[in-house]
């Protein structure tokens, strides 16, 4: 049986990719911090959905987690990720490790504790990056230092598949409507998240799938956001001033949002 490792399989996008893996035959290893969110998705699929409770910042866990792949891997799915809004004159190092840790510094040495296995089954890496892997953010400079830095990583094993045998394939959304998309919205995350509509969560989990089947280095969804990020950031000073603007155009989607959502004030 083909396995698969995804981790932050517990949210709403991961989950959706878990089940869509077992539908497909795979033997998916769900990881997340979340145990109870873990069994949850498992339920009703036994032996399909083996849920791993991990803490991909902590060596030991990750080295636990390896070991329970018996040096199988088929395809590793990277989902989980972190947002730190807190204004960063005032975030703390806590926040700051955290941030790295979880949404750089994790699939860099999990993709190298499985690349191994990863090549000897000529396996495949999907990671869910960010447009925020090429458009900096104001609010959430953490945030963006790790999506650039981890687009960075893939794209350079990307340049390595011919040798070793392992293909890449990063997905890049705008903002999609998930828990972690309400915290930013009210603890003081960027409007340009609001610039167009959130996506659902299923429509990059279906990306992900898509994927699995017709491999590609890079896909950006929307695909226009992509465009326009990577055509404004072939002049990064001009973007930069433009930046503020465009920000304010979107704070009027960003304040519906948050009626919609029942988000009051935004918290210090």
């Amino acid at each position: 049986m083909t396995r698969a490792v995804v981790t932050g399989a517990a949210g709403a996008i991961g989950a959706s990719i878990c089940r869509g893996l077992a539908a497909r035959g795979y033997d998916v290893v769900a990881v997340d911090v979340d145990a109870r969110g873990l069994t949850a998705i498992s339920d009703g699929v036994a032996g399909q959905i083996t849920p791993h409770p991990c803490d991909l910042t902590v060596s030991s866990d990750v080295q636990a987690l390896v070991e329970s792949a018996a040096g199988e891997c088929d395809l590793l799915v990277h989902v989980a990720g972190v947002v730190v809004t807190t204004p960063f004159e005032h975030v703390t190092a806590e926040e700051v490790d955290r941030e790295l840790g979880v949404n750089l510094l994790a699939p860099v040495q999990l993709t190298r504790a499985l690349y191994p296995t990863l090549q000897a089954s000529r396996g495949h890496v999907v990671a869910i990056v960010s447009i925020g892997g090429m458009l900096p953010l104001a609010e959430s400079p953490g945030y963006s230092a790790s999506k650039f830095g981890l687009r960075g990583f893939l794209l350079a094993l990307a340049a390595r598949t011919r040798e070793t045998g392992v293909r890449v394939s990063i997905v890049n959304p705008g903002s999609v409507d998930t828990p972690m998309l309400r915290h930013e919205a009210a603890t003081g995350g960027s409007a340009l998240n609001f610039l167009g509509t959130p996506l659902p969560p299923q429509r990059i989990a279906d990306r992900v799938l898509a994927l699995v089947d017709r491999p590609r280095v890079e896909t950006n969804l929307p695909r226009s956001d992509g465009w326009m990020v990577k055509t404004g950031m072939l002049a990064p000073g001009p973007m930069l001033r433009v930046l503020p603007w465009i920000a304010r155009l979107a704070s009027g989607n960003l304040r519906r949002y948050r009626e919609r959502h029942g988000i009051g004030a935004i918290v210090d």
